[in-house]
């Protein structure tokens, strides 16, 4: 086995706090509402004008480029979102997508088309889909759930192989595996589900100011499960650094409950306490009401964060009785070819060269609108 990598420790730390754009505290963004983008009368008219030529042409939504889908000022306002996203706080919010007054198709066509003006979108899971859905499958609406429990249909702490996004439970802190992640609300939940963001450089520069020990720690590689999710040619993890300095800019990678289950691997190393200590530490520092963005969704609500420069989590959440009141978000990956530059961790960790998605032999690329039986 290739171990290369893991003896790989000579690493250079920066010798003061990083500046970029990306670098902000949850205090920020308290009373402003500049990260939020409303869609007005003139927006949703562009948006019919655009569903109804993708429809005149007979195209399925795959087939849909930025040209099927023509924007006028809208498209400015998603170049200023993309903008935002590469190089400035790394996260945006655009309300207002009348998600009631749309057939679920054209939804899913109107996410898809405002996706070509960000990126290209990828599969997320082994089984090839493009657009997840987010929701709780077990179908709990009492009281009695906790921020440590998983009461969806299987419990992504014992089962390894299962995503949490299939539960109502409260998920760590995580970057997804492309450049941008999407999540568009068809309906919130009842109580909680709240989001929360925040920006992994100005936890990189906390850490280096109050435990510069750890950041170390944080520079060195991880072995990180796949999950069983494995690309042509890889094997069934891959190392990864939480920060990484590449050409200039910060690169930071949080892989969550991933690492959680390396231990499954009887020929990899378990974590160590100083790996440990490193991360939990990052996860208080990212769970202060100092650092912490929240973010309550609404209906037609789309959140755009960089996996770059922000990591995101949830709060537990608590469904409504009737089922089609249930908290239902809509997930999806972009690629941005020319987005931050990558270090060749993240070439192995996608394999075949790629810098987003995941794809696994013979897997068909698809976009379920309808939720999947499994």
């Amino acid at each position: 086995m290739d171990t290369g990598f893991l003896n790989a420790r000579e690493v250079t730390l920066p010798s003061e706090p990083v500046k970029d754009p990306a670098c902000w505290k949850g205090a920020d963004f308290q009373n402003s509402t500049d990260w939020q983008y409303r869609l007005d009368a003139a927006d949703l008219s562009e948006i019919a004008a655009a569903i109804k030529r993708v429809k005149d042409k007979g195209l399925s939504i795959m087939e849909v480029t930025q040209n099927d889908f023509p924007l006028d000022r809208l498209a400015r306002t998603m170049a200023d979102i993309r903008k935002e996203l590469l190089e400035g706080r790394g996260f945006a919010l655009l309300r207002g997508l009348p998600v009631d007054d749309l057939s679920r198709e054209e939804i899913a066509l109107v996410y898809w088309g405002l996706g070509t003006y960000i990126g290209y979108a990828v599969p997320q899971n082994g089984r090839g889909q493009i657009l997840v859905h987010v929701l709780d499958k077990g179908g709990r609406t009492d009281a009695a759930y906790t921020e440590q429990s998983s009461l969806g249909e299987k419990n992504a702490f014992l089962n390894p192989k299962q995503r949490a996004y299939y539960s109502n439970q409260r998920l760590f802190y995580h970057v997804d595996w492309a450049d941008i992640i999407g999540l568009l609300c068809l309906h919130p939940a009842m109580t909680g589900g709240e989001s929360r963001f925040v920006s992994s450089i100005a936890l990189h520069n906390a850490i280096m100011e109050r435990r510069p020990d750890l950041l170390r720690t944080l520079y060195e590689p991880y072995w990180v499960d796949r999950k069983g999710e494995i690309p042509a040619c890889s094997r069934p993890y891959f190392q990864m650094p939480v920060f990484h300095h590449y050409q200039g800019k910060l690169t930071t990678y949080h892989p969550g409950g991933h690492i959680k289950t390396t231990d499954i691997y009887p020929e990899l190393p378990p974590l160590t306490s100083k790996q440990l200590e490193a991360m939990e530490f990052m996860n208080d520092l990212a769970n202060s009401p100092e650092f912490c963005m929240l973010n309550i969704f609404d209906k037609g609500d789309i959140q755009f964060l960089n996996n770059h420069v922000v990591l995101h989590s949830r709060t537990a959440f608590l469904d409504h009785p009737e089922p089609e009141k249930r908290r239902h978000l809509w997930r999806m990956w972009w690629v941005t070819p020319d987005g931050r530059p990558l270090p060749h961790w993240y070439y192995l960790r996608y394999g075949e060269g790629r810098r987003g998605g995941i794809f696994t032999p013979g897997t068909a690329e698809n976009l379920p609108i309808e939720i999947p039986e499994s």
